[in-house]
């Protein structure tokens, strides 16, 4: 297994697993407008997926947000992070979160974060043991009705 960045033919994929969630399934863009979705995403991030013996098992978004405070040093926002639900519990998550926290550093972040709509207590065990701290209070408005 190992992580890389995601091509532009894998959105499908990647897509896919987004529909594992144990909520109601979104519905997926065309595929035309995944790919423009997929560039859009590359001009301020990137997706990354685990690929195991050929299939893609797992996947996060990243975004580096340009930042005016902490001297003009970027901050990195990790979103849709997934595993396969065949792969879970296989270490798959942790390396898809350390490659994203490489990938931070390789950006000059001076802070890398993220949140989650899960309120399951094994899924923030599995951020904290990812170096993650939740110290921090985070809002949201949805405009999806969700």
């Amino acid at each position: 297994m190992h992580i890389r960045l995601a091509l532009i033919d894998e959105a499908a994929r990647v897509i896919e697993l987004y529909r594992e969630y144990d909520r109601p399934p979104d519905i997926p863009p065309s595929p035309e407008r995944a790919r423009e979705i997929f560039n859009a995403i590359n001009a301020f991030g990137h997706v990354a997926v685990a690929e195991d013996e050929g299939v893609i098992v797992g996947s996060y978004s990243m975004y580096i947000c340009p930042n005016l405070s902490r001297g003009g040093r970027p901050f990195g926002v990790i979103e849709n992070v997934i595993v396969a639900a065949a792969s879970r519990h296989q270490g798959i998550g942790k390396a898809l979160m350390k490659h994203a926290q490489e990938a931070a550093v390789a950006a000059d972040c001076y802070k890398l974060m993220l949140s989650t709509g899960c309120m399951r207590q094994e899924n923030h065990l599995f951020y904290m043991s990812c170096g993650f701290i939740g110290d921090k209070l985070g809002f949201q408005i949805r405009y999806d009705g969700t």
